[in-house]
């Protein structure tokens, strides 16, 4: 009988997370919100703000991600690609990276490691759901999360959940924004 109990209250506690996950999916965003031109540590040891990669003439992809999350590093090749392919012509990546699934700072070791063996190039900078709301200037609640700003620094897009390169290519040739 406790073992019945225990499966129900498991399949349960998913369902209502998945529940839960679907209408923070289909929930309208505003993407007028603007960013914060908040300083962010980077995995690289420097300060950084969103606003000294925007408005550059370059599309910005701005990721929020964690390690450990699975949609997230199945989104990961995409990115590194994407990023490789563009970063010294028109478009970059960034990762606001925080930890997975207390939403709080990542450990800034494990994720230098992580990013030495994914052979991540981009920028990762290091956040919790506030800092990374305050940056995007919106609410934070769910990863992957990914921004993209047009070669302005105009934000153009919010993508809930996984973006895959060939999403972004699309976007960026086309200078299309439909998803």
């Amino acid at each position: 009988m406790a073992l019945i109990t225990y499966i129900l209250i498991n399949m349960f506690i998913k369902i209502a997370y998945l529940i839960t996950t679907l209408i923070f999916l289909s929930l309208p965003v505003s993407i007028n919100s603007a960013p914060n031109d908040a300083m962010l540590q980077g995995l690289d040891g420097e300060q950084h703000s969103l606003s000294n990669y925007l408005g550059n003439g370059k599309w910005v992809v701005v990721n929020i991600w964690g390690t450990d999350c699975a949609s997230c590093r199945a989104e990961l090749d995409g990115l590194i690609d994407f990023h490789d392919l563009h970063q010294d012509k028109d478009a970059m990546v960034i990762g606001l990276t925080l930890d997975w699934p207390t939403f709080g700072f990542p450990n800034e070791e494990e994720l230098s490691d992580f990013a030495l063996d994914y052979f991540i190039e981009y920028p990762l900078m290091m956040v919790d759901a506030k800092l990374a709301g305050e940056v995007v200037g919106q609410k934070v609640n769910m990863i992957p999360l990914t921004f993209l700003y047009n070669p302005k620094g105009d934000l153009v897009l919010r993508i809930n959940g996984p973006v895959n390169s060939e999403e972004l290519e699309k976007i960026i040739k086309n200078d299309s924004v439909h998803r």
